[in-house]
Order: C-alpha cells, then sequence, then structure tokens
C-alpha cells in the first residue's frame, strides 16, 4: 500500500468492480473524459478486467491500477493508474479519477497523486510522467502545474467530446525526475 496523509492506495481486489462501475458510469464523474454517458461498460466486463490484474502475480507490469481509498475509514473514493511503462525510456502515463463527486475538492486527489507519483519516480525509477488532459479542465490543469508538471505541447482536435459533439484539444504535460525533487524538496521545506 501507499500510504499518504490523506488517502491510502491499494491493490486492486474482487468486488472493487462495484465502485469502478459506478464511477465509470457516471456522467457527472466523468465530465472531463469526453463521455457524456459514461463508459457504458457492465460489471461483469470491471470483473474480469480486474480478475486479469488481480490473478497477473508480477509486481511491476506495463499498467497498472489501484484504488485510492480515504485514510480514515478505508472508504474507496477513487482509483490512481499507471500505464505505458516504457522500461528503456523510463517513463509512463498516469490517470487519476476521484470517482465520489462528493469526495472533490477536500484535497484527496493532491495527496494521492503526491504519493503516487513519488511511487513512480523511486519504486518504478522512472525518469518522466506523463499525462493528458482536455484543455478546457483547468481545476485537474491547476493541481498538475501545483505539482510540477509543465505543459509541453497541445494536440489539436484530438478527442471527440461527446459532452459538446465537437472535438476538443488535448493539453499534453510532463514531469522530470530532477524537477520533482525540487518540488518535493520545496513542499516539505514550506
Amino acid at each position: 500500500m501507499i500510504e499518504g496523509n490523506k488517502v491510502i492506495i491499494r491493490q486492486l481486489e474482487l468486488g472493487d468492480e462495484d465502485f469502478l462501475h459506478k464511477w465509470r458510469n457516471d456522467a457527472k464523474g466523468n465530465l472531463y473524459c469526453g463521455f457524456q454517458y459514461g463508459f457504458l461498460l457492465s460489471k461483469e466486463a470491471f470483473r474480469l478486467e480486474l480478475k486479469d490484474q488481480i490473478e497477473n502475480r508480477q509486481v511491476f507490469t506495463k499498467d497498472k491500477l489501484f484504488i485510492i481509498c480515504k485514510k480514515e475509514d478505508l472508504t474507496p473514493i477513487g482509483d490512481i493508474s499507471y500505464r505505458n511503462w516504457d522500461h528503456r525510456n523510463r517513463s509512463a502515463e498516469f490517470g487519476i479519477e476521484i470517482g465520489e463527486v462528493d469526495e472533490r475538492s477536500k484535497g484527496y486527489g493532491f495527496d494521492a497523486l503526491y504519493h503516487f507519483i513519488d511511487y513512480m519516480f523511486n519504486s518504478l525509477n522512472l525518469h518522466r510522467i506523463e499525462l493528458t488532459t482536455f484543455a478546457d479542465n483547468l481545476k485537474a490543469q491547476k493541481l498538475y502545474d501545483r505539482l510540477g508538471f509543465k505543459t509541453i505541447g497541445i494536440m489539436r482536435e484530438a478527442s471527440f467530446d461527446s459532452r459538446t459533439a465537437s472535438y476538443m484539444n488535448i493539453l499534453y504535460m510532463d514531469l522530470l525526475r530532477r524537477e520533482w525533487d525540487e518540488i518535493k524538496a520545496n513542499m516539505v521545506n514550506n
């Protein structure tokens, strides 16, 4: 487990398909994923995906999903993952979702990301972490900026957004290990 100040990030468990099914099919919760109606996947589809990940006994895999729980009572509130782990270039992408909409804007996302980024750099020995986000997702961008991510490009009209039935620009951001070390040192000293 990865322990933060407000959250615990744990491995997947059987039964987590209930949470993922709820979170991924909630249109309000998926506002910035571009899926107006959610992912429209069955609970069984999530169960099979979880089963595959749980049965994989490798400690480090190319893609891995974790559950974010409130530290106070271990209630699952979201998920966080890394994907496309490139061993040669020591890079990976991450994704995060506080699926329980009522738990957003309470500092759980920041705490989860701070400790997960540290895990990715230290346990996966990454040199670079990258992410993409809708250009209009200003709240997420503010969080990523606070954690040291830099906008390195814009993919113009790269994703269809069913909310508006139009194509959205996607921001491409990244963070280097040396930048993280500096950000982390400044956060500890402040």
